[in-house]
């Protein structure tokens, strides 16, 4: 009686296939990083936080020059926390520096009182994705909006 060979079955992947699916998803995984940008995506999310910040130091600031007895702009920030204007005065995110900028006009002479009230006001911070070099973001009481200006032209407090 003859016995009839066994048959090997083979069963999974060689290593030199799984090293090519492998290199394969590498090459889709780097094709795919490059159209996304991540770099580009974190600063776009970075100038969204700060357009946000602005905006909620622009209400406030608005909070506080409509209140009963004030008719001015504070002279720092953090007025607006102890008129409870805003819970808190947000920071800018990392890299943009360390406060937002706050002027009020005119800046010599004033001091929040009735006799030398801050007529005017401005918030601003860089950008980090820039469509020109020196970016910023500008609020300004006189408009009432947020805006990109260039830093030479700067965000004046009028």
């Amino acid at each position: 009686m003859v016995i009839p060979a066994r048959k090997k079955l083979f069963r999974g992947f060689t290593l030199i296939e799984l090293l090519i699916v492998i290199a394969i998803l590498g090459i889709l995984a780097a094709a795919v990083l490059v159209a996304v940008n991540p770099k580009k995506r974190q600063d776009q999310a970075k100038d969204a936080n700060i357009k946000a910040d602005v905006g909620s130091i622009a209400t406030g600031l608005q909070a506080y020059f409509t209140s009963p007895g004030q008719g001015s702009y504070p002279l720092t920030l953090l007025k607006l926390e102890e008129n409870k204007d805003l819970v808190k005065v947000p920071t800018p995110p990392a890299g943009a520096g360390a406060e937002y900028v706050y002027a009020v006009n005119p800046s010599a002479t004033c001091d929040g009182t009735a006799t030398a009230q801050c007529i005017s006001a401005s918030v601003s911070a860089p950008l980090f994705d820039k469509t020109a070099t020196d970016e910023v973001w500008c609020w300004q009481s006189s408009t009432g909006k947020g805006q990109p200006v260039t830093a030479a032209v700067g965000c004046p407090a009028n």
